[in-house]
């Protein structure tokens, strides 16, 4: 655990205005640690997230009216909660090197010569700090900076060791239950078909999420081996005595059995990750997706051009198209809006019915084929969308089962056992059903 993970808020402070000295321009260059803003942003899972602006009356007002505390999925732009006077709970930030100006990377930007009036401070978490996560880090941020270009996902303003400096995106994240709306699937269809279009210069070989797998495979086999894990006990139980690397074996041995197909992909486009906003709603009004937020700035059921934007691409990279298909669906299932313990619901009867997944599959080959004149989907390729979902939801719950066990020691309150318990159970389930399906065909 790095020491910018355990670093009490005035010392993410005083990092907050280094960074945004160094980084940015106009105000920030002589802004004094005790005058930002700064506040901490719950619900990230994977990193720790910060809302950092300059002392405007405009941005307190902006900040104070809008922020509410609730859980979420992912790091979203959205949730403030807190105080500034709030402790992290940690002792000081001993580790830090004082001299990181000398190995910082300096991101340009197209618009390098504009103040931003708030950003967002990431530190990385702790499926960052394991081997191999620098050269992960500097991929990540490399293609950060590429998407940014391309208008895919927040500005970059800045990395450094530990984190990187983006843009806060005043927007809402849209609600679990809102992935369902038919002209929201859609819009999200479209978007990941745009995604899956990108031609990024990284390796196009599907084996990213592979190697994080392994990667934490590696890191798990040394918290199995922990034993005071209090009422989470049942949980790790359960989990020690699933045998994550052979059914990793088996799964990749059946995927590469076919040939399926790989693109760009988000590999986490969940709903904490898709951000929405309209026309007459107040843009920079909109902190937190939940209760007075979601009242002023609904879905309208007519509206006609719903505006949505996708951020986090930290598990961006090329993998099958199936994985993102997949993974996506079963999101409708999770609802990571639960304030009390494990911090989320599972609603499986929310999974997409086969007349909504075929409306998602269709939008989205309407997209991918926009350029061919009277181009509509038939009914094989909605088939073997299906077929795809059918084998890639095994490798979504597998996946994201490693992670939550690998993220079992992070400070941030979630419930990583319980998470990874109901994950495999759901791949056993359709392992089974997998192995009876092929059973019939032989």
């Amino acid at each position: 655990m790095s020491a910018l993970q355990t670093a009490s808020i005035k010392e993410i402070r005083e990092l907050a205005a280094r960074l945004c000295r160094d980084y940015l321009t106009g105000r920030w260059r002589s802004i004094d640690p005790a005058e930002i803003i700064l506040k901490k942003i719950d619900g990230g899972l994977s990193n720790f997230l910060y809302y950092v602006s300059l002392p405007t009356e405009d941005n307190n007002i902006q900040y104070n009216q809008a922020h509410t505390t609730v859980t979420r999925s992912t790091e979203n732009y959205l949730q403030l909660s807190g105080s500034s006077n709030e402790s992290i709970d940690a002792e000081c930030m001993s580790g830090i090197n004082n001299n990181y100006d000398e190995r910082r990377v300096s991101v340009a930007t197209a618009e390098s010569h504009s103040e931003p009036k708030e950003v967002l401070l990431r530190i990385y978490g702790e499926v960052h700090g394991q081997e191999d996560a620098l050269g992960n880090i500097i991929t990540e941020s490399v293609v950060f900076a590429l998407l940014s270009e391309r208008n895919f996902g927040p500005k970059l303003y800045g990395i450094f060791p530990g984190g990187r400096l983006e843009q806060y995106i005043n927007a809402r994240a849209l609600l679990t239950r809102e992935l369902a709306i038919p002209k929201v699937s859609q819009k999200i269809a479209e978007k990941m078909a745009e995604i899956h279009t990108l031609d990024i210069p990284m390796s196009k070989e599907p084996e990213w999420l592979w190697n994080c797998m392994e990667r934490w495979l590696k890191t798990i086999s040394g918290i199995l081996m922990l034993t005071d894990w209090g009422d989470k006990a049942p949980f790790v139980d359960f989990v020690r005595k699933f045998d994550f690397r052979k059914e990793k074996a088996w799964l990749q041995s059946v995927i590469n059995e076919g040939n399926h197909k790989v693109v760009f992909c988000h590999n986490d486009m969940q709903e904490g990750n898709i951000l929405y906003s309209n026309s007459s709603c107040d843009k920079t009004n909109g902190a937190s997706f939940a209760g007075q937020a979601y009242a002023q700035n609904p879905i309208a059921c007519n509206e006609d051009d719903i505006d949505l934007q996708i951020i986090d691409f930290e598990y961006c990279a090329y993998n099958y198209r199936g994985f993102d298909l997949a993974n996506h669906f079963i999101e409708w299932t999770f609802d990571y809006s639960n304030p009390a313990a494990p911090y989320f619901h599972q609603n499986k009867q929310h999974y997409p019915s086969e007349a909504e997944r075929q409306r998602f599959y269709s939008a989205y080959l309407r997209k991918i084929n926009e350029g061919v004149q009277d181009y509509a989907p038939t009914a094989q390729e909605l088939n073997d969308m299906d077929e795809e979902v059918r084998l890639f939801s095994m490798f979504s719950h597998l996946f994201w089962s490693v992670w939550s066990v690998a993220m079992t020691l992070a400070t941030i309150q979630f419930g990583y056992w319980e998470y990874s318990v109901a994950r495999i159970r759901e791949y056993q389930l359709l392992k089974q059903a997998y192995l009876r399906a092929s059973a019939k065909k032989s």
